[in-house]
């Protein structure tokens, strides 16, 4: 058998060893090794060399990464190329981007696959889309080279921030730890395989950054970074993990993006499919999926795993997520395991682990629970030691703080899931957010803050469950959500309203869109010589994407008087087309209702094609006022439908007549229109969208997959995309 070349890498001169009961200091000079360059692995060289430098100590750290690849091999200009596949959605959330930021590492732009403008959550009933906030950013990328057929595998965010660390001042050599020892005096030594050359690297310290899935798939048995640790620290025991499934869609070229720049997380499966929770990730090419629950963890061997796919991507709520004809292909999938409990004795003399080898946040923000564990480690071996005591004393409560916040995170992720799994809960849910978004500023949504800390990671479990359990918040759902859904579902049963078929959206105008529209509307009105908004005693005003052009919205628009329209078709209220044509100035449509004292006829006076109507109520109950469809283009292939009805209430001529117009007028049941108009605009969407696509989304085999067809005509769901 060949021998392979043998090299030492020895400390500098070390000091005499402490006396008893004091700590070990590292020694001037001396070396640390990281095994694995990962997010974990390359944050703890940063705060180290960065630290030291401070102190004005010299340090010298080498970093063991085996998918780190030289520029040599990889054949590119920049940061050396990072090999493989990390096993991660690959979201860069808010408060890591703004730790980057701090440590002026900021993501280069060639790095990041989308901006994230908003997050959905996915519910029962309808989703909630919660926007970034501002001055905050959030981006996607790719932790690695994978998927294969990537234009730039070498972007890799892992990559650049290993490189960030060898600028520090870091070693990093391109390898694999084969094991590990103790020397006669105490200090770790590392045998390492180096393209083939073994070296033996006798550290001061030795950190261990190389994750829970260092030999995902491996056949051989425990990986050798558990039998190191182990063999260096006697008691460790690894964090308890569950499995997880990730896998790629790769979108046709030319095909518009899923999602665009949204990040949706779904909350709830089927019947035959049970999942906990799922991340959807956009990229440029590509998206991202994350799914964990008991069909994740019950599916074993690589057909079961298609099998999860498959049904996943057959979920009605799932289906409507791109053009029902773009062309999907199944990239690439693996079921890497996630950290859901902590280590145990993760430090010992001289050693320590960090990353997702001793714990991390549940389910949220891997990363940046990466960088939380390097810094505190950092920290505790410049300021205070390297023994077991000294790491105790200084690293021990960053690891327990991230133990027991995970606790509350495990009630705070229960509750989330039965609201959002039930369609009635998150029903209510949905409608308390809604009421708080129509009536209060952005900075005063407590339930919206809450949700968004949730979704992002923003804050702690601990805090984001004390604020859960506050009163006002439960008065909150109480008033806005549980009353109001109560009073619509009682509309709904009354004008004979089924929720059935189509999807549901939202429809609602937010406090600040609000006001920009009014202004809008105002233009609109001054612009046609109508009646200013000031005028007008009743103002109402709604807003949904849909996903097709202006024009053929305009076009179903012009339907709106014909008996045929598959939308607005309340009982007790007839509305027909009595005069003129569609979408052309002198259309009359007459809206007659059960009680002939409310109904009226409207008068179609200005069109701007493809963009706007303005119909005026010629006589009735709302003579004078205005109903406005307004079109406005979202993206290259989404149009933001908005409509706002405005009128005066009538006022009695006679002394018996004038109580009653009055009583209507201050106790009219102006929510109606809501219910109504929200749930016609959601059947025009759907019918819209329907007509514009073809029957089906079509999902290629891969190299890993059989061929599967999506079909996308109809949906109890909601469109993570199309939420305004």
């Amino acid at each position: 058998m060949a021998t392979r070349a043998t090299e030492q890498i020895a400390p500098d001169p070390v000091a005499p060893p402490p006396r008893r009961g004091r700590s070990t200091r590292l020694p001037p000079g001396a070396t640390v090794a990281v095994v694995g360059g990962g997010p974990a692995g390359a944050f703890f060289a940063i705060h180290l060399l960065r630290g030291a430098a401070s102190r004005g100590r010299a340090i010298r750290v080498v970093i063991i990464e085996r998918h780190h690849q030289p520029l040599a091999v990889a054949g590119e200009s920049g940061p050396a190329c990072w090999r493989g596949c990390n096993h991660c959605a690959g979201g860069i959330s808010p408060r890591l981007n703004d730790v980057l930021r701090s440590l002026n590492v900021p993501i280069p732009e060639s790095l990041v696959q989308r901006r994230i403008r908003a997050v959905t959550i996915q519910g029962h009933w309808k989703n909630i889309t919660l926007d970034v906030p501002r001055g905050r950013e959030m981006f996607s990328v790719y932790r690695g080279s994978r998927p294969a057929g990537r234009p730039d595998p070498q972007q890799t965010f892992d990559g650049f921030l290993l490189d960030a660390a060898r600028q520090a001042g870091a070693e990093v050599l391109g390898g694999e730890m084969l094991r590990a020892e103790r020397a006669d005096d105490g200090r770790p030594r590392l045998i390492c395989d180096t393209a083939g050359l073994q070296r033996t690297i006798a550290a001061d310290f030795v950190v261990f950054a190389c994750g829970v899935n260092g030999r995902l798939g491996s056949a051989t048995g425990e990986p050798p970074e558990l039998r190191a640790i182990r063999t260096l620290i006697p008691g460790f025991r690894p964090p308890a993990t569950r499995r997880a499934l990730i896998f790629e869609l790769g979108i046709e070229s030319g095909a518009p993006s899923l999602l665009d720049d949204e990040i949706c997380f779904v909350e709830y499966g089927s019947g035959n499919l049970p999942i906990e929770m799922c991340s959807l990730v956009p990229k440029r090419d590509f998206l991202t999926a994350v799914i964990v629950g008991s069909a994740v963890d019950r599916a074993v061997g690589a057909a079961a795993i298609r099998a999860v796919v498959g049904r996943f991507l057959d979920l009605p709520h799932i289906r409507k997520l791109a053009p029902p004809d773009t062309r999907l292909r199944l990239a690439c999938t693996c079921s890497p395991r996630m950290v859901v409990r902590s280590a145990r004795n993760p430090y010992g003399d001289r050693v320590a682990a960090i990353g997702d080898m001793v714990t991390t946040r549940l389910y949220k923000d891997g990363i940046l629970s990466a960088e939380r564990t390097a810094r505190a480690l950092a920290d505790t071996v410049l300021d205070l030691g390297v023994d077991a005591g000294a790491i105790r004393r200084g690293y021990g409560p960053a690891v327990h703080a991230f133990t027991r916040d995970n606790r509350f995170a495990a009630i705070v992720f229960l509750l989330h899931r039965i609201v959002f799994g039930s369609s009635v809960l998150s029903r209510v849910l949905y409608q308390a957010v809604l009421t708080e978004r129509k009536g209060t500023p952005a900075p005063r949504r407590r339930l919206e803050q809450i949700l968004w800390k949730i979704a992002s990671g923003d804050d702690r479990y601990e805090q984001i469950l004390r604020e859960m359990m506050r009163p006002s918040a439960w008065w909150s759902i109480l008033i806005g959500g549980a009353l109001v859904t109560l009073r619509n579902f009682a509309a709904e049963t009354f004008f004979g309203l089924r929720w059935k078929g189509f999807g549901r959206f939202t429809t609602g105008v937010a406090w600040e869109r609000m006001e920009t529209k009014r202004l809008a509307f105002s233009r609109w009105l001054a612009e046609f010589r109508l009646p200013s908004r000031s005028h007008f005693e009743f103002e109402r005003m709604y807003t949904i994407r849909i996903r097709a052009p202006r024009a053929r919205v305009f076009e179903e628009l012009g339907r709106f008087g014909e008996p045929d329209r598959p939308y607005l078709h309340p009982r007790w209220v007839q509305i027909r087309r009595v005069e003129g044509a569609p979408n052309q100035p002198g259309c009359i449509i007459q809206y007659s209702v059960v009680i002939p004292h409310l109904s009226f006829r409207l008068a179609l006076e200005h069109v701007v094609p493809a963009q706007l109507a303005v119909y005026r109520v010629q006589n009735g109950f709302a003579r004078g006022g205005v109903l406005i469809f307004e079109i406005e283009s979202a993206d290259l292939d989404a149009c933001d439908l908005s409509i706002y009805v405005a009128f005066n209430f009538r006022r009695g001529r006679r002394r018996r007549s004038r109580p009653i117009w009055w009583l209507l007028h201050h106790f009219f049941p102006a929510f109606v229109h809501d219910v109504i108009w929200n749930h016609s605009l959601c059947q025009l969407k759907d019918h819209v969208e329907a007509r514009h696509h073809s029957d089906g989304i079509r999902l290629d085999a891969g190299p890993e997959s059989p061929a599967t067809n999506v079909h996308t005509r109809s949906s109890t769901g909601s469109t993570p995309r199309d939420l305004s």
